[in-house]
C-alpha cells in the first residue's frame, strides 16, 4: 500500500515575547510553562479547533513543534 505524499504549502511561527524588565524569576516561570506538556497540548488542541472550524482545511495536516 502506498503511503500518501504530502507538500508543505506554508509555514506559521509563533513568537513569544516577554518585557525586557521583567524580573528574573517571573521570567523564568515563563519559560517553564512554555516549555511545558501542558502548553504544548493546550496549543496543539487550540489548533486543532481553529483548523476544525474551516471545513475546506478538512484536507490539511498540520503539525505543531519546537
Amino acid at each position: 500500500m502506498a503511503k500518501n505524499k504530502t507538500v508543505v504549502i506554508d509555514e506559521l511561527h509563533l513568537t513569544v515575547r516577554i518585557p525586557s524588565d521583567l524580573p528574573d524569576d517571573e521570567a523564568e516561570a515563563v519559560c517553564e510553562a512554555i516549555a511545558g506538556d501542558e502548553f504544548m497540548e493546550r496549543l496543539r488542541r487550540a489548533v486543532r479547533a481553529i483548523v476544525r472550524a474551516f471545513p475546506e482545511l478538512n484536507v490539511v495536516r498540520v503539525s505543531l513543534s519546537r
